[in-house]
């Protein structure tokens, strides 16, 4: 009987050992996974901050990779906008993978530059930024790209819609204001003067 209790208490103490072992291997996992996204998350931010200061820089995504050699990564994908108010915003996208290349970055991909868009035979405006570039220089927005001219503080804004976008072209100083409404593909759907009613 004596034998019996003392095998059960082994046995007690064998299962507990085992299910603190796989507990706290379940923890490394959990706490290396989720610690390795908010590190990159955290870093890949300051280091964008450090590389375009005064841009509006945000994470897109992070996506968990496995190299071919098995080590598990995140892929970090980026947005950044320089001068985003102004009627050329410069956006593109950077990637990192962390922490195969220690936060060096990949090549930017570019979205706007030079202030063109859709100059190729398929036109997809996917961003905003292309949008407000979009709402003053294809055809049909030229009273837009005059008030521009006129109205040096003039200031846009876009909201997208199912298939379309809604630009607003804004100045402190101006009694009215421009609305340009395009679809994706970059038709100009309408523009439209309004005048402020405040």
């Amino acid at each position: 009987m004596v034998d019996m209790a003392i095998r059960r208490e082994i046995i007690i103490i064998f299962v507990l050992l085992i299910s603190i072992a796989v507990a706290v291997k379940l923890l490394e996992i959990l706490s290396a996974n989720f610690g390795g996204t908010a590190d990159a998350s955290k870093f890949v931010l300051e280091d964008l901050h450090s590389k375009y200061p005064g841009a509006d820089v945000a994470i897109m995504s992070i996506v968990p990779k496995t190299s071919a050699g098995g080590s598990h990564y995140v892929e970090v994908k980026t947005r950044v906008t320089q001068d985003a108010l102004t009627p050329c915003p410069k956006r593109s996208h950077i990637f990192y993978n962390y922490p195969v290349q220690n936060f060096v970055p990949q090549t930017p991909e570019i979205i706007t530059n030079a202030c063109q868009v859709c100059t190729e035979a398929i036109c997809n405006i996917a961003f905003p930024e292309e949008a407000i570039i979009a709402s003053h220089t294809l055809q049909g927005t030229d009273a837009v790209g005059s008030f521009i001219s006129a109205y040096p503080d003039a200031y846009p804004t876009a909201d997208e819609g199912a298939d379309s976008w809604l630009v607003k072209w804004d100045s402190p100083s101006a009694q009215y204001y421009y609305q340009v409404e395009l679809h994706r593909n970059g038709t100009i759907l309408n523009v439209k003067r309004m005048v402020k009613t405040s």
